[in-house]
């Protein structure tokens, strides 16, 4: 998940990082093809590939790559957003790629880059999480493509306002200025403000981590007897609320909410431990911005925004339930 920082202040003559700059695949050159046809090349930046999330970025990067018979290069900054701005300049300074797929590590930070880059003539998907303080496209780039923004927070805080009992309700979310955690909050608050029997009792930030989210959670149920729910907004947090309900024997009386779903979800929804949750969609994300940055770069038109919640079809999507949660395959 995002970091803040501050960016695009340092020379890259002061810089010495040894970024993978060259195009992936098997033994075939950068640019080129096995009949001799110039290939795309498409850099595709991601904040680091330190958990199943961000691995599965990068799996769908190469694999659809392979598909439209692209060269795609991952290019990971441990989560450091001056890592990855530099990996900016670098690939704009010597023109390495045909376009770019961006998972900004700091969005709000990294605006006036990322569109300086788009200004110059670089073809820019932004993937996940939305840049510039935009719930979705901003202007000069090519689209935005993600699940993660207020139209599906807002479905999943009605869900939630729909299926719990009225009374107080905590919600975990990442870190202060990250865009997940400001959307997620945002609706929230939007959703919880027009039911007059229903209460935020909490709204705490954390790192994403399973244990800030488990001690936050020992703090809202001892803060609160009459507690109704917790919602969590990362599958990797949510683990930490479900060991905090079980070890107070609130299972029958806390319900659990997921978001940004995994294998891990599905099994504690089918379980009855997490009563339901909106699927994390990385593969989904990457594969369609590598996809229609493609399409762009061959003159076709391409949509400003793209929701991969929109192509799961079963009843009841996005939020899963028990009801749906078989047929739902999840992508990490």
């Amino acid at each position: 998940m995002n970091l803040k920082h501050r960016i695009f202040g340092t020379a890259l003559a002061a810089l010495s990082l040894t970024l993978p700059l060259a195009a992936c695949g098997g033994g075939t050159p950068p640019g080129s093809s096995s009949g001799g046809e110039k290939k795309l090349n498409i850099g595709v930046f991601i904040p680091a590939n330190s958990n199943a999330y961000l691995q599965a970025e990068e799996k769908a990067a190469k694999a659809v790559g392979e598909e439209l018979g692209v060269n795609v290069t991952v290019i990971t900054s441990n989560w450091k957003a001056q890592d990855q701005n530099t990996a900016f300049q670098l690939a704009q300074q010597r023109k390495t790629y045909d376009g770019w797929v961006v998972n900004a590590i700091s969005p709000s930070d990294q605006c006036n880059g990322i569109k300086k880059a788009a200004n110059s003539g670089i073809p820019i998907i932004i993937a996940i999480t939305a840049i510039c303080g935009d719930d979705g496209y901003s202007e000069g780039t090519v689209g935005f493509v993600g699940e993660q923004n207020r139209d599906g927070y807002t479905k999943w805080t009605d869900h939630i306002l729909a299926s719990t009992q009225p009374g107080p309700v905590s919600l975990i979310t990442g870190p202060p200025l990250d865009f997940v955690t400001d959307t997620t909050t945002a609706a929230v608050k939007e959703g919880f403000a027009k039911k007059s029997n229903f209460s935020l009792a909490n709204v705490e930030n954390t790192d994403y981590s399973t244990d800030a989210a488990f001690k936050a959670s020992q703090t809202f149920l001892n803060a609160n007897n009459g507690l109704k729910a917790i919602a969590s907004n990362y599958s990797g947090m949510t683990r930490g609320v479900v060991q905090a309900v079980k070890q107070a024997g609130k299972q029958d009386s806390v319900l659990v909410y997921d978001s940004n779903g995994d294998s891990w979800t599905k099994e504690q929804i089918q379980a009855g431990t997490v009563k339901a949750a909106l699927p994390g969609m990385p593969s989904t994300d990457i594969k369609l911005s590598v996809q229609l940055l493609v399409d762009k770069i061959k003159g076709k038109d391409v949509a400003k925004n793209t929701n991969p919640l929109d192509t799961l079809k079963f009843p009841g999507a996005p939020v899963i339930t028990k009801d749906n949660v078989a047929q739902w395959n999840p992508e990490y």
